[in-house]
């Protein structure tokens, strides 16, 4: 912290303090390796990582460092390994569209991304027992701040940047905390380096990078591909610039999360894959297959001008790329389908390549590896290294194009077979969702309740972590029914199911598992806030509309105990608790003992 506040400090006096420290130093030697500032050669001693990495970054990255591995005080309703990764999930994400912009250094905006949302933490530290306001769902911006200020008469953003001023970030950066706000219309094209440009430019980064990190982390019921397509739209980029910055994620992550100690996989894996891929292939519906350019990459200029000149006259555009990193940035914002790719390359040679794009793209490339070598052996090599087929020069100009010719007719049956194949995928993950979900409410169902339960329960024994479980259900429903109808009965089934998920925490499931009978799995939750909560959710349904016949709720409530081995039980116990609220009237909440994890 004092050499943050040290404008003469100097790189030798960081590198003495840092050796204080061997995890310390390990680690800065990592981050000096990892993706974010891509040696041309390893970095194995502290100097030459503080050299690479620069005095700031590096300091500032000591205090993140600190900061994660600081232990929270109790706040049951924050959650501080998703906060972290989030916080790194956003890092990434702001850290590849800069790059895309090229005007803000890479080390620079990742521990700016990382740190962007600070306040929030410290704000749960300070006053533990208000952690609840920042799990508030379905707040806009502007609602969310309103809320903070009333609570601690700042935002968690003011304390943001109040903290990244006195921690002597750039004063820019500051600036951009203070203003961002989502919304603003901004075209990646026009980011300049003049000042207020950079500023507009590092307020519209930011307010990406928390978007997509938000959208990311949202539930699967919250996210669609249409709703993507029009965020990509109000985050200022293009389809290839957001496929890229996916990539970057899923490709730096791993090695990211290592240096800060978060999980391997980042929030959203699984859709943040799939939804890459069908980006990709998107994009590539809305073009004739056939028209695709080709990628040439040889690290050899005048042989890609001769390659050039036998493809462009038979009717084919050309790419072209010199090497490794450049062939990966013009796939991914291009798509070109077939490569030409030399067998000798600088830094790696052409069949490593053919490797890492096959295992980066599958089947879906076509590869043609060239070479000056006429041994078959080497055919062998080149073919068993990924490539489709291969090539001597001085190549022949009718054989390269009938080559192509069977190239682009494979490409083509491939190309069908992905698109069948992601309509199967897409229908194929519908009746899932229908499968685990109640129609009438929307909330999981028994099955996706069981599944969650399934997910979770060997996780929360093994580390012994706090979970418990609420049940729930409405007093004398049978009469609703009987007396307004079926089709009210409905609707106060609707409004419930609507009242549990905006009462209910991030994290948690809320399922219907019978006719008027409601679960609420609380991960890391303690007796005493499930019962809390339980009272609220009471509490608020008894006004749940004026357009609908009045209810109460009674609900039971139970925690894991050491004596609880199963799910079953532990749902046994809450239903107990239940039984126990209605004997006693109804119309309010009773928590399963402790001791037996059973209603007496």
């Amino acid at each position: 912290m004092d050499l943050l506040q040290k404008e003469d400090a100097s790189l030798d006096e960081a590198a003495r303090l840092i050796r204080l420290d061997p995890i310390l130093v390990a680690k800065t030697i990592k981050l000096a390796n990892s993706p974010i500032y891509r040696p041309s050669r390893p970095i194995v001693s502290l100097d030459e990582a503080l050299m690479r990495i620069g005095l700031q970054v590096v300091v500032r990255m000591a205090l993140g460092l600190t900061l994660i591995t600081e232990k929270l005080p109790d706040a049951p309703d924050f959650d501080l390994n998703r906060f972290w990764s989030a916080s790194l999930l956003r890092a990434i994400a702001m850290q590849a569209l800069a790059k895309e912009i090229g005007n803000w250094p890479a080390g620079e905006i990742f521990i700016f991304g990382l740190l962007s949302e600070i306040g929030s933490l410290m704000m749960v530290c300070t006053a533990p027992e208000k952690s609840i306001i920042f799990n508030n769902k379905g707040l806009s911006f502007a609602e969310q701040k309103i809320l903070e200020k009333n609570e601690f008469g700042f935002s968690r953003h003011d304390l943001t940047a109040a903290l990244m001023r006195q921690w002597r970030l750039p004063e820019t950066m500051v600036m951009a905390i203070e203003n961002c706000s989502s919304g603003t219309d901004f075209e990646l094209e026009h980011a300049s380096n003049s000042a207020p440009d950079r500023l507009q430019t590092l307020i519209r980064i930011l307010g990406a990078g928390r978007s997509i990190t938000e959208w990311a982390m949202s539930p699967a019921s919250d996210r669609s591909l249409e709703v993507l397509q029009e965020n990509i739209q109000s985050w200022w980029m293009n389809t290839p610039h957001f496929v890229t910055m996916i990539h970057h994620i899923l490709a730096e992550w791993r090695d990211i999360a290592e240096i800060f100690e978060l999980p391997h996989s980042p929030p959203g894996l699984e859709n943040l894959e799939s939804i890459r891929n069908t980006l990709m292939r998107l994009r590539e519906d809305h073009q004739d297959i056939r028209n695709k350019p080709l990628l040439l990459v040889d690290d050899q200029a005048g042989d890609r001008a001769l390659l050039q000149r036998t493809l462009e006259p038979a009717g084919y555009q050309t790419l072209q790329a010199s090497t490794a990193d450049e062939a990966f940035t013009i796939i991914y914002k291009n798509s070109p389908r077939i490569i030409l790719l030399d067998w000798v390359m600088p830094e790696i040679d052409g069949l490593d390549l053919c490797r890492r794009l096959r295992r980066e793209f599958g089947p879906r490339l076509y590869i043609i590896i060239l070479t000056a070598h006429y041994d078959q052996s080497y055919a062998v090599e080149a073919l068993q290294a990924g490539a489709n087929d291969y090539l001597s020069k001085t190549i022949s100009r009718s054989v390269l194009l009938a080559k192509l010719a069977v190239a682009q007719q494979i490409v083509e049956f491939i190309s069908s077979l992905e698109s069948n194949c992601e309509k199967l995928i897409h229908q194929n993950n519908s009746l899932q969702s229908m499968a685990m979900k109640d129609a009438l409410t929307g909330l999981a169902n028994r099955r996706g309740a069981d599944e969650f339960l399934k997910q979770h329960w060997s996780n929360a024994l093994r580390s012994q972590s706090i979970l418990s479980c609420i049940m729930i259900d409405i007093d004398y429903f049978k009469q609703i029914n009987d007396q307004h109808g079926h089709d009210q009965g409905d609707l106060v089934l609707e409004a419930m199911g609507k009242l549990l998920l905006e009462t209910s925490r991030v994290g948690d499931l809320t399922a219907r598992v019978g006719g008027e009978e409601f679960m609420i799995v609380c991960l890391q939750c303690q007796l005493t806030d499930a019962a809390a909560l339980a009272e609220r959710i009471r509490r608020k349904a008894m006004s749940l509309s004026d357009k609908l016949p009045p209810i109460t709720i009674s609900a039971g409530v139970a925690e894991l105990t050491e004596d609880i081995t199963d799910s079953e039980t532990l749902m046994r116990a809450a239903d107990q608790a239940l039984l126990e609220a209605k004997r006693n009237g109804r119309n309010q909440v009773i928590c399963a003992p402790k001791a037996t994890g059973s209603a007496a």
